[in-house]
């Protein structure tokens, strides 16, 4: 349970650099036609899949090069070497332990007619037939990690000037420079070493979570929103159509 769960986060997290790895880098060894017979059989096109993404994601205008020289040097304060394998190495380690340490009852789940809830936690359950469950863990535990790292190696220099882009256009010099002057300072450092990681935090996530009851609620009223707001539009022609021949 715990080499899946950790997994799909390491998939997860690599994919954007993989897929622009993938796309830029065709692999040169295999011979086109198993190329085309793994694309087939996997039905996955990273230079589809990407050109889909420029579409919805469309390159923005060059920032101003001054501005952009400015924020690059304030994304190295923000963004370290190594923070994006801390993020999700952090992240996942809490989590995953959390997760390992759920009963049935934890999970909502209820125990068959006339048997006791289960007590076991998921992590005692999946040692129960392994021997070997926390060695194992601690070995894929390690070999994830590493391969973590690698990802990050492609993701931060990507994200890094995406961020810059980003501050280059929204902030102008006198605040690039002021903004560079702060994270000069000790308290400018402490907080740029941080200010990524602040966002995985378990306090932001609760933060979040609690607000999905309402989240939950609010969702029906909007859709009944639009269903009433648009009521004086024509109803679209399959729909129409279908209406008409349930009517008939």
């Amino acid at each position: 349970m715990r080499s899946i769960v950790i997994g799909a986060a390491l998939l997860l997290a690599a994919s954007p650099a993989v897929a622009a790895h993938a796309a830029s880098k065709p692999a040169a060894s295999a011979p086109a036609k198993d190329k085309d017979t793994a694309a087939k059989k996997n039905n996955f096109d990273p230079a589809q899949m990407m050109a889909v993404f420029d579409k919805i994601f469309p390159a923005q205008p060059d920032p101003l090069p001054a501005r952009l020289a400015l924020s690059r040097t304030a994304v190295k304060g923000l963004f370290p070497d190594g923070t994006y394998a801390r993020m999700m190495g952090g992240m996942m380690q809490g989590a995953v332990d959390r997760v390992m340490g759920l009963t049935q009852a934890d999970l909502g789940m209820t125990a068959e007619k006339g048997k006791p809830a289960d007590t076991m936690t998921l992590k005692q359950k999946l040692a129960k037939d392994d021997p070997n469950f926390d060695e194992r863990m601690r070995i894929t535990e390690r070999v994830l990690g590493e391969e973590l790292a690698k990802v990050a190696a492609l993701v931060e220099p990507a994200m890094r000037e995406g961020l810059a882009r980003s501050m280059a256009r929204r902030f102008d010099e006198k605040q690039l420079s002021d903004i560079n002057a702060f994270l000069a300072t000790d308290s400018g450092r402490a907080f740029g070493s941080q200010s990524m990681a602040m966002w995985v935090d378990p306090d932001v996530f609760r933060s979040v979570m609690t607000s999905l009851p309402e989240i939950m609620t609010a969702m029906p009223e909007a859709m009944k929103r639009v269903e009433t707001e648009t009521a004086h539009l024509p109803k679209p022609k399959k729909d129409a159509a279908a209406k008409s021949k349930s009517a008939s």
